[in-house]
């Protein structure tokens, strides 16, 4: 997933900070009415929003979304940047947009973009050392600015908030460039291959981002990238979509109850499972049912 960004104002930043507990930690549940940024620089942390499960590795920035429930999963050691945030312009995109945001390489190297139409993913790896260390400059000179007690700490909150995220979008916008500039390897199509197999085949399991990952033997947020790429869905919408299609199948030719149906086609519940596939199909399932039984 990805947002559609607009860099050219002034965010509100109400809490900036660094937080690294000396023991394992899990993160307690909430509902937040902001967004929030982690920015993870060792160790693990392992979320859920809503039904969607993440697991994030040092180097990994991560949004949360506000007006949703996000929650740890399990303890683990960890050291990150956190940052929560509003008045800011970030459009939720389940596509990619029909044209391309960026611009290619200009003669200084760099990745040029509109700052009013910038992407940024919902979760991204910075492989370089280099962005690692400009990110890290930027939260900490944020920290320190509050903690020295400079009289406009939090102006300068929201304008190191901004060259994070412009940071964030370059670099997903240089990945996708150097992806959509050269023939994906022949054994990278074969894992693809056999992931949309694994998908097709069990659907009805409980499936998480970090067991794809470790499964394919590739970063997440690249295989999920790729994917898209190939098959015009993200790797979890292509998912829900397997489940939808099978449920309908289930709808039309059996008497099973919806939670069955529901359970049987990797759904938590029978509430979730109805929301999903009224926002598919445009009907509840149990209108679906009686229109195929006619």
């Amino acid at each position: 997933m990805e947002y559609l960004a607009n860099l050219t104002t002034l965010p509100h930043v109400s809490f900036l900070n660094r937080f690294a507990p000396k023991s394992q930690w899990t993160h307690f549940r909430r509902r937040n009415g902001e967004f929030i940024l982690y920015y993870l620089i060792e160790g693990a942390m392992h979320l859920r929003e809503e039904e969607v499960e993440y697991s994030l590795s040092p180097g990994d920035v991560f949004l949360l979304q506000p007006g949703l429930v996000h929650e740890g999963t399990r303890p683990a050691l960890c050291d990150y940047y956190f940052v929560h945030f509003s008045n800011l312009t970030l459009l939720p995109l389940e596509s990619p947009p029909e044209e391309s945001l960026i611009v290619p390489y200009a003669g200084d190297g760099e990745v040029k973009f509109d700052l009013e139409r910038c992407l940024l993913p919902k979760l991204s790896h910075m492989e370089s050392p280099e962005v690692r260390a400009r990110l890290s400059g930027y939260f900490q000179e944020a920290v320190t600015a509050a903690r020295e007690g400079s009289q406009n700490y939090r102006t300068l909150w929201a304008c190191k908030l901004l060259e994070i995220l412009m940071a964030v979008s370059q670099n997903s916008a240089r990945s996708t460039l150097t992806e959509d500039g050269s023939q994906l390897p022949a054994r990278t199509l074969r894992r693809l291959e056999e992931l949309t197999a694994y998908l097709n085949r069990h659907y009805g399991d409980k499936i998480t981002g970090k067991q794809l990952e470790s499964m394919v033997g590739m970063n997440f947020d690249y295989l999920n990238r790729i994917f898209r790429r190939l098959n015009g869905r993200s790797i979890f919408q292509y998912l829900t979509w397997v489940r939808i299609n099978r449920a309908k199948e289930l709808l039309a030719t059996t008497d099973m109850k919806l939670w069955e149906i529901a359970a049987e086609t990797g759904f938590s519940d029978q509430f979730y499972f109805s929301r999903q596939f009224k926002k598919h199909t445009g009907m509840p399932p149990a209108f679906y049912a009686r229109g195929r039984s006619r």
